[in-house]
């Protein structure tokens, strides 16, 4: 496989692993909608190379947004050569929002030092100690149970707790021998104690029980922390994407 293409089977992966309500394929070009949450699950993933005719397709794109009174968003990928497209919408007066990249990691026994102890919640309590984690004082959103309670792929909701208590928690899920790792959280209070590594070792362990051989994982290219705790996890960066947002 080339890395155009292995990088094209992980965005599929990932698409999959954090599912829309609705999806339009127009062209190659997906467009995703799940009532507003989230920028993955409400924007346009450009899979294939650009083509012709984008101004024919932003616009589609565009209306397709409005239509459902949600601000057109573009997801674009580097390996895609999305700079023109990108200048289009820059033209147009899209913002760049949230650079990001897609980092990966080959599994083996040897990916780990240590075993820790994570436990399996049900989806119900997961959402509980997301939420409290988090420290919002918005009610836990029932789009986002939506969302997880649609995916297909194997998915463990996974916590780390110290004396009783959830201290951090993460999802991982497991499609065709790729494990992805998601909304990583741990409790403010507690950082900067290992707890966020624990749980990643956690699910990358499950991974490897389950027979997975690659692991990815989506971090903002601005939260040198997460970036810096990944890299010592051992994953490396594999391609970058970015937002363009387009506002009404």
């Amino acid at each position: 496989m080339t890395l155009d293409s292995i990088h094209r089977t992980v965005e599929e992966i990932s698409l999959k692993a954090w599912p829309a309500f609705e999806a339009i394929n127009h062209h190659g070009w997906v467009m995703r909608f799940a009532d507003g949450y989230t920028k993955r699950a409400n924007s346009v993933t450009v899979l294939d190379e650009i083509g012709l005719d984008i101004e024919e397709k932003i616009a589609y794109c565009e209306s397709q947004y409005r239509t459902r009174k949600q601000n057109p968003i573009f997801r674009l990928l580097s390996f895609t050569n999305p700079e023109v497209l990108d200048k289009k919408l820059a033209a147009r007066g899209y913002e760049i929002i949230e650079p990001s990249l897609v980092m990966e990691m080959r599994l083996s026994e040897r990916s780990l030092n240590i075993l820790p102890a994570i436990n399996q919640e049900t989806l119900d309590d997961w959402l509980v100690a997301y939420h409290n984690l988090k420290a919002s004082r918005e009610q836990p959103s029932a789009i986002h149970r939506m969302i997880l309670a649609a995916i297909k792929s194997e998915t463990l909701f996974a916590s780390y707790k110290q004396n009783d208590e959830i201290v951090a928690c993460g999802i991982g899920i497991l499609e065709s021998g790729y494990l992805g790792i998601f909304d990583i959280v741990t409790s403010p209070t507690q950082r900067r104690r290992g707890y966020a590594t624990a749980i990643i070792q956690g699910l990358l362990q499950w991974g490897i029980n389950k027979g997975s051989y690659f692991s990815y994982i989506q971090v903002v290219q601005a939260n040198i922390p997460a970036r810096s705790l990944y890299e010592k996890l051992g994953y490396e960066p594999i391609y970058e994407y970015w937002y363009r947002v387009g506002f009404n």
